[in-house]
């Protein structure tokens, strides 16, 4: 579109600007008559419709001479003239309000539709002015209803001299800001006019449409890198950057979901010069503002705002009525209208969406600077789960492959909870790890950030007055920061000093942002270490110093964790790395330095054959040392709960119904499973669909997926209109053939498929079983609700009866009590030897899964799965905070080998405030002792 056709004179503004200001002045007019007429009676247009259509028919069944006839049931209220509404007698009015002259004149000159007597003037031709860039069609003409639809009833509905100045500065205001954006907008609104030449298109439109799929294909591809060694190449590239960057930017404020034509701003600066255009020519035809601006409030239906989209924004259907067009129509010949459920559809010759043109056309770039504003707009789609916009944003960063984008996109996978958004991640981050000849975990290992941390995981910087802040790892990987005096001495918190001081404030603000950013790839590593026993990862001893104790982080990890080494020889044992570099054994013993040829992975207490009940010799020794030397291991491996299969497994198989008919808070168990890596769909009362869609863990390594079944409960508890269920009730587990048609490992298992075989419990690798079995007790554990069950109140999906008579489910009766699994018995034990170190006497004592405490005002019962505390004789349910308080933390013991359970800090916390009940001044917990 040339700049010429943008170019407006003064005068076609100024002619434009009165025709407006005169329909603004008739429909402040109409808004104020509709008001008065509400005065008289609120319901007053309704009541006069319904006394028109009765009048009418009772003339119809008068005119035929028939006491009743099919032809009057057809006489509705869209028949009613405007004129009736100004009719004083069809209600027994004395006198209404006055209408504006001109919605007199238009009443007096429209023809409604009508039935019976006046059949000769049901579709009469149109006697409305014809205006250029509208439809010319023979329409008839509207009843009072239809028309007034078009108006709101208190803010202006039609373009007026407000919306005149408003467009004026958006033309302004979108050039400067939104460039790229605002030409996009004015080539829609120039293709969309069906008087517009082909010569005044731009072809860059053509150039930017490809197929909507999340993926570009080679071809795709080539075409793009071919442009780009063009002269002209790198503007389409910036153009390409220019609009992904303000669309990003723009939608902060405004909602894309209609397309750019859909913002208000842009729909505006881009209409406008047509518009202002339309009004002249019409103005040239008519010779007279009023004769313009009257055409425009008698026939508003395609200048209202009430049919625009979105609804009363200030745009019109002018500009989005017609479909785009494309330069040239000899290439692309017109395709065929489609007809798809008794309606024609037409398919446009061109999309009004160039965002994933834009995105290849960045991807086949693959520039590294562009990762660094790419992340943010991923990060911002994932939030609003904009599915399609997601997928193929991480699919350009995939295919730029940087270690940035690696990075980047394996930070993303740790947030992304929706299931087709992560299986899109997952293959851009194993596409990007396959250019580098690596699987996804390798690739991510070599791309792991030091942040700077020294030999020491250490990373120490100066602040004013000769103060410290120190960065380093604690606890199961997270990032601290550490403050000390001139004289090394730790403080609780950064020296007031500091906030005169520029250059240390911006020190410390990028600490805390490094210290951020790095708790959360400590998260990544440890997860992706830990799922190492279901992806069967291993590494040889030279790898393994190259990429983990070489590196100041990843050594931090695994330096507290327990490994497997075996050598060729099949020669197996367990060690741990020194600071030194060297090997000790679980007695503390140095071993012989390893060699290349050896391979390590880490170990699992499965490994040395633990049974249930039994711990194994080298299980003991590996406690005692980790006590010995203090360490809380980031993953836990010696104080690992463990699940091996059970006589009733065996006999159930190739199901097992350990953990069924429990009852689950969805939203709870949802986001716990989604974290663990399930593939988890929400269970929807109106969507019998999403129960039919078992929840599943792939385990590619192993050639099986785990497979859970559940079902919607507590329909009757959920609020009105709620579109999930409150609970979920679990069924069976069992593992099935994992197909796959390519290469996990590098294609991020896009050709994985799930069969529908079963596989043999007895078949399943231990150690892979205890670790599905443990996901399954931790969703449990967290997510178990006390709601009580009732088999009607159950929402089951379509096969749920047929699961039900397979042998054992219907038979299994709800548990009584609250879960109490291995997790809990890991509790137990360790509550058992910190209660030892308390001086309480026999106040406590452990009865089963409970914990009997004997306080100063009551005796109480805690149970050690879900903290849950009951005061006795009565068993009167003590409701206390869940709230964690730092006190209770400090007070805790120096070394705890659970210290990643912050169940166990409540459950201590709960047992020092009962023992102690007589200090206790909670008014909310006063008042429950009080009504005993």
């Amino acid at each position: 579109m040339t700049p010429a056709q943008h170019d407006l004179l003064d005068t076609e503004l100024a002619i434009a600007r009165m025709i407006l200001a005169d329909v603004g002045r008739m429909e402040e007019q109409l808004i104020r008559w509709r008001s008065e007429m509400e005065k008289v009676d609120p319901q007053i247009f309704s009541n006069l419709e319904a006394a028109w259509v009765k009048r009418h028919k009772k003339q119809i069944r008068d005119y035929y001479m028939i006491p009743e006839h099919s032809l009057s049931d057809y006489m509705i209220q869209n028949h009613m003239p405007i004129a009736a509404c100004m009719d004083e007698t069809l209600i027994g009015v004395s006198q209404l309000p006055r209408p504006p002259r001109w919605l007199r004149k238009y009443a007096r000159e429209n023809v409604s539709h009508t039935l019976g007597f006046a059949t000769s003037k049901l579709y009469p031709d149109t006697s409305r002015r014809d205006i250029p860039g509208q439809p010319k069609r023979s329409y008839a003409k509207s009843g009072m209803h239809a028309y007034f639809r078009l108006f709101s009833r208190a803010a202006h509905s039609l373009p007026d001299a407000a919306w005149f100045d408003q467009a004026c500065h958006d033309r302004e205001e979108m050039a400067r800001s939104f460039p790229h954006l605002y030409w996009l907008a004015r080539e829609f609104v120039f293709r969309e006019d069906p008087a517009s030449s082909l010569e005044a298109m731009d072809d860059r439109l053509e150039f930017f449409q490809v197929p909507e799929v999340p993926r570009p294909s080679k071809k795709t591809l080539a075409r793009f890198l071919d442009r780009l060694k063009e002269p002209d190449g790198s503007k389409f590239l910036a153009f390409a950057r220019g609009v992904i960057q303000e669309l990003d930017r723009i939608g902060d404020d405004h909602s894309t979901s209609y397309g750019i034509l859909g913002i208000p701003s842009l729909y505006r600066a881009a209409i406008f010069p047509r518009f202002i255009r339309l009004l002249n020519v019409a103005f040239k035809q008519a010779g007279s503002v009023s004769v313009i601006a009257e055409v425009l409030i008698q026939n508003p239906s395609f200048y209202t705002f009430q049919l625009g989209r979105p609804q009363g924004s200030g745009i019109m259907q002018l500009g989005r009525f017609h479909l785009l067009r494309t330069k040239f129509p000899d290439r692309n010949p017109k395709p065929v209208a489609q007809k798809q459920e008794g309606c024609v559809i037409r398919k446009p010759e061109l999309s009004d969406s160039i965002f994933p043109g834009c995105l290849w056309m960045i991807a086949a770039a693959r520039d590294p600077a562009d990762v660094a504003w790419l992340l943010p707009v991923c990060a911002k789609a994932l939030r609003n789960e904009d599915v399609a916009h997601f997928n193929r944003l991480v699919t350009t960063v995939g295919e730029i492959a940087s270690p940035d984008a690696i990075r980047g996109l394996a930070r993303l996978r740790a947030k992304t909870r929706h299931a087709t958004m992560l299986k899109q991640l997952n293959v851009a981050l194993a596409q990007a790890a396959e250019r580098s000849g690596l699987t996804t975990a390798e690739a991510e290992e070599l791309v792991a950030l030091t942040y700077g941390l020294d030999e020491q995981r250490c990373r120490v910087e100066p602040l004013v007055g000769g103060g410290t802040a120190t960065l380093t790892l604690a606890g199961s990987g997270q990032a601290v920061i550490r403050y000390a005096d001139p004289l090394g001495a730790l403080l609780s918190k950064p020296p007031a000093s500091i906030k005169a001081d520029a250059q240390s404030e911006t020190t410390l603000h990028d600490l805390r942002a490094d210290a951020k950013s790095l708790t959360a790839d400590m998260a990544i590593h440890r997860q992706r270490l830990e799922r190492s026993w279901l992806t069967g990862q291993s590494w040889t001893w030279s790898t393994f110093q190259q990429r983990w104790l070489a590196h100041p982080v990843l050594s931090w990890l695994a330096r507290r964790q327990i490994w497997l080494v075996a050598y060729p020889d099949l020669t197996v044992f367990t060690c741990m790395i020194g600071e030194d570099g060297g090997l000790y054994g679980s007695d503390g013993t140095r071993l012989p330095l390893p060699h290349g040829d050896l391979l390590l992975s880490l170990w699992h207490p499965l490994h040395n054959g633990v049974q249930d009940g039994a711990e194994s010799s080298c299980v003991t020794l590996w406690r005692q040392q980790l006590k010995a030397l203090k360490i809380e291991q980031p993953i836990r491996q010696a104080w690992r709960e463990t699940y091996t299969l059970t006589q009733e497994e065996r006999e159930s198989s190739p199901a097992s119904y350990r953990y069924a008919r429990r009852i689950l808070n969805q939203a709870q168990v949802v986001e716990i499973g989604r974290k663990r890596g399930w593939r988890i769909r929400n269970l929807s009362p109106h969507m019998p669909s999403s129960e039919s869609a078992p929840w599943a863990f792939s385990l590619p390594a192993h050639g099986i997926y785990a497979d859970w079944r559940t079902g919607g409960v507590g329909i009757d508890h959920l609020p009105h209109g709620a579109g999930t269920f409150s609970h979920i009730i679990t069924d069976r587990l069992r593992f099935c053939v994992l197909e796959d048609g390519g290469n996990w490992l590098y294609d991020g298992g896009r050709k994985l498929k799930e069969m529908q075989t079963p596989v043999r419990l007895g078949d399943i690798p231990p150690v892979v079983f205890s670790e599905i079995m443990r996901d399954l007790d931790l969703m449990i554990s967290i997510a178990a609700s006390d709601v009580s069950f009732n088999a009607e109140t159950i929402y089951a999906i379509p096969d749920l009866g047929v699961w039900r008579r397979q042998a054992g489910l219907a038979d299994i009766p709800l548990p009584k009590e609250p879960h109490f699994g291995a997790l809990a018995a890991s509790r137990r034990d360790e509550i058992a030897v910190i209660v030892k170190s308390m001086k309480v006497d026999d106040r406590l004592r452990f009865e089963g899964p409970y914990i009997m405490i004997e306080g100063k005002r009551h005796q109480y019962r805690l149970h050690l799965g879900s903290a849950d505390v009951m005061i006795l004789p009565d068993l009167r349910h003590l409701f206390l905070s869940t709230t964690l308080s730092n006190s209770a933390r400090q007070k805790g013991p120096a070394y705890k080998p659970l210290h990643d359970d912050d169940r166990l800090d409540l459950i201590l916390q709960r047992i020092i405030m009962l023992l102690n009940d007589d200090r206790i001044r909670d008014k909310d917990i006063l008042a429950q002792f009080a009504s005993l």
